[in-house]
């Protein structure tokens, strides 16, 4: 069929020779971003009118609707290297059973974006080869995540990497990264088993293989390529793993059935400072179950000014938001700690257990005892002071408690850390309990009707209206132009052909834009 929105085979390799020659090397260096839902579909309907399609029965289980989608050429399989593959699998059934047990939970997700972009589903079970779905797996290239991106490559797909989050961690914005890479690769090389390599080992290390191959008149196939040991047997690993969800029953594989609804729903929080635990006593989970499903907090504490995602078991959103407005919980603050303190006794003073301190903090000890004054984070007790708005109250003196920090009362009142400093000019910057400090007309605490906002995932739609034209001006890059229309950047690359080689720009250059 023909695919009028993807660039044609012949580009792929005019592509794959300018690759060679510029030495790229990414899963590492990344590239330009991939193709999203408009262009593979656009690629499955381009010749929809000449068809006649009947409708297909709607399945009821993820791991049948995995085995329709299968579409990576069957002539694949033939590589020696699956059926080697596919023995040290079947030898290892209780291996391949808890991988299959921790897929569970993010199947159904991965299978809807797979199919709203018409890739074939054996992408699906790539996780599967790189991380066993283990949502916290590190490699020692420091890949993380259930998709294994490293750093450099997170970033330019937009995954925001910092101490208090990694977006490489988190599971539906990394499925969508991942699928943006991989969409690109097969823009690039016209193979599914190419683009797979190229996610391995990179763009440069697939093209200058097939360079190589070219010049010496060889195939370039991927079974044909020299490529490192590792991305050899990293396509039938996959297709490996696709005998054994085909055919489970041949392989002591047991695949109980997995409905084909989902797992999880997604709340927004429109203000945080909660540690994991209590996240997971609000949603009435498991904090292993919440973790599962919130791998991206590697100081188990979500820690955010704006809003904040979490994926919370389906159902339990309305508990969480429930708990949220009417329970208790701790919010996290800074608190400052003098040279000689024992974490024990702070732990103690704050009421909870020392191994839920050292996990949000990292302490300066000699001999149990802080080596010198340090700021860490601490509970405070609160109620419902998630989503909160403020309103205008005039306030004056406030007397300093144990535990307070200037951040948390510039917070709990509307003000600024700043606002504090300048109406108390003499303050030595020590807080200590007693002392009295002058504060400004500010706010107080007034909850908000909805500190959470449920978010369903439903397929989404892209509607284009007229293509409009945007000139370049200085300072510009792609992605803040992407950012300013709100289009993807695949989307505004696909939109430019001369964007497809290089994402280079310059001022003056007229770009089309075709607003949603």
């Amino acid at each position: 069929m023909p695919a009028p929105l993807f660039t044609p085979p012949g580009f792929g390799r005019a592509l794959i020779l300018l690759l060679a020659s510029a030495g790229l090397s990414a899963h590492a260096a990344g590239g330009a971003p991939g193709f999203q839902s408009l262009q593979w579909h656009a690629e499955q309907t381009a010749d929809a009118d000449d068809l006649s399609v009947e409708t297909a029965p709607v399945e009821t289980d993820v791991w049948q609707r995995i085995r329709d989608g299968f579409k990576i050429d069957a002539t694949a399989e033939q590589n020696p290297l699956v059926a080697v593959q596919t023995n040290w699998y079947a030898s290892r059934p209780d291996y391949v059973q808890r991988i299959v047990e921790r897929a569970r939970r993010y199947l159904y997700h991965i299978v809807q974006e797979v199919d709203h972009r018409a890739m074939p589903t054996e992408i699906a079970l790539l996780p599967m080869i790189e991380s066993a779905f283990n949502p916290t797996a590190l490699s020692p290239s420091d890949a993380s995540g259930i998709w294994q991106f490293i750093p450099a490559t997170g970033r330019h797909y937009g995954l925001r990497q910092d101490s208090w989050y990694d977006g490489r961690r988190d599971f539906t914005a990394a499925t969508n990264a991942a699928l943006d890479y991989l969409g690109k690769l097969y823009l690039d090389f016209g193979d599914w088993q190419l683009a797979l390599a190229a996610y391995n080992c990179g763009e440069g290390c697939v093209a200058r293989a097939i360079q190589k191959n070219l010049a010496q008149g060889l195939p370039t196939d991927y079974a044909s390529l020299p490529l490192p040991a590792e991305t050899r047997n990293y396509v039938p690993k996959l297709l490996a793993m696709k005998r054994l969800i085909q055919a489970p029953q041949q392989f002591s594989v047991a695949l109980d059935p997995l409905p084909n609804q989902p797992y999880f729903e997604q709340v927004t929080v429109h203000a945080a400072n909660m540690d994991l635990q209590s996240a997971a006593r609000l949603a009435g989970t498991s904090r292993e179950e919440f973790l599962a499903l919130n791998a991206a907090f590697p100081r188990k504490l979500i820690r955010a000014d704006a809003p904040v995602n979490l994926l919370v078991p389906a159902g339990q959103a309305d508990t969480f938001q429930r708990n949220l407005e009417s329970g208790d919980w701790d919010r996290w603050e800074p608190h400052t700690v003098q040279r000689g303190e024992r974490p024990a006794t702070l732990a103690k003073r704050f009421g909870i257990s020392l191994e839920r301190l050292e996990s949000h903090n990292q302490f300066h000890l000699r001999n149990g005892r802080f080596v010198r004054a340090q700021t860490i984070l601490v509970p405070v007790r609160q109620r419902a002071a998630a989503g909160i708005a403020t309103r205008s109250v005039p306030t004056g003196d406030y007397q300093a408690q144990r535990g307070d920090t200037l951040y948390g009362i510039a917070r709990n009142r509307g003000l600024t850390v700043a606002q504090i400093l300048a109406a108390n000019p003499d303050f030595d910057g020590m807080l200590k309990p007693g002392q009295i400090l002058k504060l400004p007309a500010g706010t107080e605490p007034e909850t908000l009707a909805e500190p959470v906002r449920k978010v369903a995932f439903a397929p989404r739609a892209e509607k284009l209206a007229a293509p409009r034209h945007y000139t370049v001006r200085s300072g510009d890059t792609l992605h803040a132009i992407a950012d300013r229309f709100d289009v993807s950047l695949a989307n505004l690359k696909a939109w430019n052909p001369a964007m497809r080689k290089s994402s280079t720009i310059r001022p003056g250059q007229r770009l089309t834009v075709k607003r949603p």
